[in-house]
């Protein structure tokens, strides 16, 4: 503006519009009332634009780590809430066993949703409550920009997060439709209330339909959680593949499972356990899985944990494509191929000999021969089985070869193991002048023969699953750990304690390591000591788990705990002998959470200020050495840290303290959030809209962006990854939006439709200020409302920016469906393709936030 005025003389009529143009431009973008900044008031305005722009700049994004900070905060309180278990009696079984207090499904998409959708939905109630319940620029962009940059943006990070040929899946497909149709449901809804039902206003009806869609959303998915939609027969989907055997259908009959069933048990003599059976019948009719799935996902079915499904693998092997090389087309070309009958074979140890079969196809009137060697893998020659290096005649007219390998049965435990059989070198054996080629057939050039070991570890339990002790016992008490069904070779297990009401530290001393069983080892004990506190009546507990068997070893899956873990409730009783010598002190043991509490409350302040090493990753290793990013992030982040080092521990309230002070700072930060993009977009002279979609929602989405690239790394299934993303997308709309809303719109019908009432003129006055045809919808509402003010939400620009994004948003879905049609999982697969994904979701982010832009500055749209 100054630089307008001073060539305003040289300029003439062209410096006068330049100079009303940019007084334009300013009053548009720069005309906000703001809550808390600039903090200088008047006086800030008048720094250079440049300086001015820089400084917010950094403070947003400064501000942004903050956000970062109490959100984790604010998780770490959502983790503890839904984490807590309580102990039920199951009547049928007559036991008591533990259980999570909440579902996973509804945690998920509640208190999670919430935790890492809190910014986006508090900005949307703060900027409507301080706007004096009119509608502002930077809430529904944000949320809508936040769930573009989710969806697209993470996805992306998520898919080139995994290893070259491995893949992570949803586990929980069946939730997963459910979030993902109502995460592109919510926006297309959104749609309809801003252009179709009532345009540029929201009634009550709308807002209230909006946020209940969120109940209806958690009732939904936690009745498909539960299976209420699935009939019985059904089955996983498993993709096709070119498999010997073939592939187990998704509508199989129980008839024809059972028929299946009895062919490999009669293959094996009827000497195969269930869990043999089980593993035979994935290694044989799933084709090969990855690594990750291998190690993660099959023994977890095996020894009966929840069922993962049967589509955590690789790129298939034997990919069903258009036929080529048939029979008829070989005799045709004069050629002669060899090959195996299948890619792979499944037997068990004590089976001696393992049987596979070499094809012949082409021209039989020849004879050939091929060398057929063995080669190692996980299993070992001369310890496993005993390797072959010999050359196989087909004699004239032999159309197959059955060959055997001795497998040497051990009796200790191993993991399943695995070796290959190759065949080279074709030749034909009978001399002809003929030109006829022989080959070995692409892709069968190799068999997998896995050898499933049938050595039992044993299976490992609680003797007792509950366990009453007297507080006034000296000794430490012995939990004692059995094993039994199989005693070969060494196993163990982690063991660790958990507080109940009992509380670590006060009540009894925390005991966690490692209990190891050697071979024929039937018996283990954990000691751990009781701390007399004084009890009256009243009892304390604690629970003891067993968890991450090694060696073979499983749980008992009809003990508390399931097949996952075991678990064994301590009861600490008082001494009926004390309880007079007590009564004084009846109250002491309320205090003891509290202390604790003061000790974490403390630890709180000292973390915030020192920076500790990270942790080994492995016991014995070096502490994870710090980096100069550390400490920059570190110093950069002291004031928030101390600042949010004020927020009670997660130990008060069962986290529910934490709970709700975590939100309050969100709260307050949020509204700084809020004024500094404003600031920011005020100083670059972008409109507030382009602000919503690329700043603000870039800094509340980085926190997620983080946390879904560890889980993909981490965990072996990819739900934690993306699947949660479509719910917290669907949760920003239903109370990001649903709530204030549904608030603004009963606000405005109880305004009354006095026009002499302040508020009633001010309305009035704010509806003028709008385009034409919005000023002619609203005054439609107007009229059929007898004259009574209604919240209005001008569509602008911002129609359009939803119809963009949804159908981004199917499209995006689409290609991860694709992805896990084409490679087994949504995240992973070929690092080709990999990059095409991510390019590809990368380029439909810049898509959206380019089309979203040019709508905000056309004057059709704005």
């Amino acid at each position: 503006v100054g630089r307008a005025k001073s060539c305003t003389g040289l300029l003439g009529a062209g410096g006068q519009r330049l100079l009303l143009a940019l007084r334009t431009q300013d009053m548009a973008f720069c005309n906000e009332t703001y809550t808390i900044l600039p903090l200088f008031g008047e006086t800030e305005k008048e720094w250079p634009n440049e300086f001015r722009c820089f400084l917010y700049i950094v403070g947003l994004f400064w501000c942004f780590l903050g956000v970062a900070v109490i959100s984790d905060v604010f998780m770490g309180a959502i983790e503890r809430i839904t984490s807590q278990k309580k102990r039920v009696f199951i009547k049928e079984t007559g036991r008591t066993v533990t259980q999570s207090v909440w579902n996973d499904t509804v945690a998920n998409l509640t208190l999670m949703a919430l935790g890492s959708s809190a910014p986006e939905i508090l900005l949307s109630m703060y900027e409507i409550g301080s706007n004096e319940m009119y509608i502002g620029d930077l809430g529904s962009g944000t949320i809508i920009g936040s769930a573009a940059f989710n969806l697209l943006i993470i996805s992306a990070v998520c898919v080139m997060s995994i290893p070259a040929g491995e893949v992570r899946y949803i586990q929980d497909m069946s939730v997963y439709c459910c979030t993902a149709s109502f995460s592109i449901f919510a926006y297309v809804w959104l749609l309809f209330v801003l252009v179709v039902f009532s345009p540029d206003v929201v009634e009550i009806w709308e807002g209230i339909l909006t946020f209940l869609f969120f109940p209806v959303l958690i009732i939904l998915a936690f009745l498909i959680d539960k299976g209420y939609f699935s009939s019985e027969e059904e089955d996983v989907e498993a993709p096709s593949h070119d498999n010997f055997y073939g592939a187990i259908p998704s509508d199989v009959t129980k008839e024809e499972l059972a028929e299946i069933e009895q062919s490999i048990r009669e293959e094996y003599n009827n000497s195969l356990t269930d869990e043999q059976l089980i593993k035979i019948m994935q290694l044989r009719y799933l084709g090969k899985p990855s690594r990750a799935y291998y190690r993660h996902a099959a023994i977890e079915n095996i020894v009966g944990g929840k069922k993962t499904g049967l589509l955590a693998q690789e790129v298939p092997a034997g990919q069903v494509s258009h036929a080529s090389n048939t029979h008829d087309e070989v005799v045709k070309e004069k050629v002669i191929e060899v090959s195996h009958a299948t890619e792979r074979y499944a037997f068990l140890e004590s089976c001696q000999r393992a049987k596979f079969t070499l094809c012949r196809t082409g021209i039989l009137d020849k004879a050939v021969s091929v060398q057929v060697t063995t080669r190692e893998g996980t299993a070992k020659s001369g310890s496993d089985f005993e390797a072959i290096n010999e050359r196989v005649v087909f004699a004239r007219g032999e159309k197959e070869k059955t060959l055997e390998v001795n497998i040497i049965d051990d009796v200790a435990y191993e993991e399943d193991e695995e070796f290959y059989v190759d065949i080279s070198d074709p030749k034909i054996e009978d001399d002809s002048s003929e030109e006829i080629k022989v080959r070995i057939k692409e892709g069968l050039e190799k068999t997998t023969i896995v050898i499933v070991d049938d050595d039992q570890p044993g299976i490992i339990r609680f003797q007792k699953e509950q366990i009453e002790v007297d507080e006034q016992q000296k000794d430490p008490i012995r939990i004692m750990v059995e094993r039994y069904n199989g005693a070969t070779g060494p196993i163990g297990c982690d063991f660790y304690t958990e507080d109940s009401s009992a509380i670590a530290g006060y009540d009894y001393i925390e005991v966690k390591g490692k209990l190891a069983f050697e071979t024929s080892m039937q018996t283990a004990c954990i000691e751990i000591t009781i701390k007399p506190k004084g009890r009256y009546e009243r009892t304390s507990s604690f629970n003891v788990y067993l968890a991450e068997a090694t060696g073979g070893a499983r749980f008992d899956k009809n003990t508390d705990g399931g097949a996952d873990c075991c678990i064994c409730n301590v009861v600490i009783k008082a001494n009926k002998e004390q309880q007079a010598a007590l009564d004084r002190m009846a109250s002491q043991i309320n205090w003891n959470q509290h202390a604790l509490g003061y000790s974490n409350w403390k630890d709180q302040f000292i973390d915030a200020i020192f920076l500790s090493p990270g942790e080994p990753e492995e016991e014995g290793d070096e502490p994870v050495p710090l980096t100069p990013l550390d400490w920059a992030l570190h110093i950069v982040g002291i004031p928030w840290k101390l600042l949010f080092a004020c927020v009670p521990p997660v130990d008060y309230c069962q986290g529910w303290a934490c709970f709700c002070c975590s939100l309050i700072m969100i709260g307050l930060l949020t509204a700084v959030v809020g004024d500094m993009a404003n600031l920011v977009g005020c100083t670059l002279g972008i409109n507030p809209e382009i602000t919503a979609i690329t700043f603000v929602a870039l800094g509340t989405s980085l926190p997620d962006t983080f946390a879904s690239q560890t889980a993909a790394v981490l965990d072996p299934y990819a739900d934690a990854s993306i699947g949660n993303v479509t719910g917290s997308n669907s949760v920003n709309v239903f109370l990001g939006l649903g709530m204030p809303w549904t608030f603004a719109a009963i606000y405005w019908a109880c305004v009354g439709n006095d026009p002499s009432d302040q508020t009633v003129q001010g309305w009035i006055s704010y509806m003028l200020q709008k385009e034409t045809l919005v000023q002619q919808n609203v005054e439609a509402i107007y009229n059929t409302n007898g004259g009574y003010p209604c919240f209005v939400v001008p569509a602008g620009s911002l129609w359009f920016n939803l119809l963009v994004f949804s159908l981004n948003a199917g499209v995006a879905i689409g290609v991860l469906y694709a992805r896990r049609k084409a490679f087994g999982g949504e995240l992973g697969g070929p690092r080709k393709w990999q990059i095409v994904s991510a390019c590809f979701l990368c380029g439909q982010w810049l898509l959206y936030v380019g089309l979203s832009s040019w709508a905000a500055t056309v004057k059709p749209f704005n």
